[in-house]
């Protein structure tokens, strides 16, 4: 769990694979980690938005610009995203900097924590395969 905490889905998924946890038990395990998250990040950016300096400065940032160029699809890629700068906080940040519904960000949310957990494992496991690990 720590892994996950510190590394996020690109550490924790072949480290989970490499212990012998199965590909789709650690799927589910990380899309709902990742689900779990939505709502903590969005009361923090609602109830701390005006304490939080950095906000200011990210309204400004190069990935926000890039997801407001792309609207709903932008916040699904940075969601999918496995390496740092993405996932589930900033795709969070992005939702909420945009002024998204709720309900839309959360299902935008799912879609792309979905298909970014789908990308890490299937393509671990494919390396596996690929090189008989």
């Amino acid at each position: 769990m720590l892994l996950y905490i510190f590394g996020s889905r690109i550490i924790f998924i072949p480290a989970g694979m490499a212990f012998g946890v199965g590909k789709y038990v650690i799927l589910f395990l990380v899309f709902f980690l990742d689900i779990l998250q939505i709502p903590f990040y969005f009361y923090i950016y609602e109830k701390g938005a005006s304490k939080i300096k950095f906000l200011s400065k990210m309204e400004s940032s190069k990935l926000l610009k890039f997801a407001q160029s792309l609207g709903s699809f932008g916040v699904v890629l940075v969601a999918a995203m496995p390496a740092f700068g993405g996932g589930m906080w900033s795709s969070v940040l992005i939702s909420f900097l945009l002024g998204l519904d709720r309900k839309k960000s959360i299902l935008l949310l799912a879609l792309g924590s979905l298909l970014g957990c789908m990308g890490v494992v299937f393509g671990i496991d494919g390396l596996i395969h690929l090189f008989k690990v």
